[in-house]
């Protein structure tokens, strides 16, 4: 059994907004698709995929990126700093763990849009997926990333 040593802290980075995670995450990915590469101006974007009940936040953000009815990427209103996103399946959220105060730990399990990765781009994750998974991907997925012991140290 992984001891998680919750809660984790993280804030944007102006400080005005901070999280508070409780809840271990399901799953840790690197998407390489196009439009993360656009948000997060690097290669890929790194996400812990968290219950929902298991991020807290405080500070005012706002919805920007992309405009959809099924994703919500959310920003600090003042440092624009992407935070969050939920929208994409109930009761989740993929929250950026750059911005955790030790991030030190986290390796992609699963990386995704392979198709769209730039040349030099190396994740190291375990699984890759050349679009976004198949929901029936999802539980070899999930079990293969707490079978990993990826966790803080």
């Amino acid at each position: 059994m992984i001891d998680w040593k919750f809660p984790w802290q993280a804030q944007c980075l102006c400080g005005q907004v901070s999280m508070t995670i409780s809840e271990p995450p399901m799953a840790s990915f690197a998407c390489h698709c196009r439009d993360c590469q656009k948000l997060t101006g690097g290669a890929y974007s790194l996400t812990l995929m968290l219950p929902a009940h298991g991020l807290q936040s405080e500070g005012e953000t706002e919805v920007g990126g992309l405009h959809r009815d099924s994703l919500r990427h959310h920003f600090c209103t003042y440092c624009k700093n992407w935070l969050y996103t939920d929208g994409f399946a109930e009761g989740l959220v993929n929250f950026r763990p750059s911005l955790l105060d030790d991030s030190s730990w986290v390796i992609p399990f699963a990386e995704t849009f392979t198709c769209e990765r730039l040349p030099a781009a190396q994740t190291g994750a375990t699984m890759s997926f050349d679009r976004f998974p198949d929901e029936s991907d999802f539980p070899e997925m999930l079990e293969g990333f707490i079978k990993s012991g990826i966790h803080p140290r």
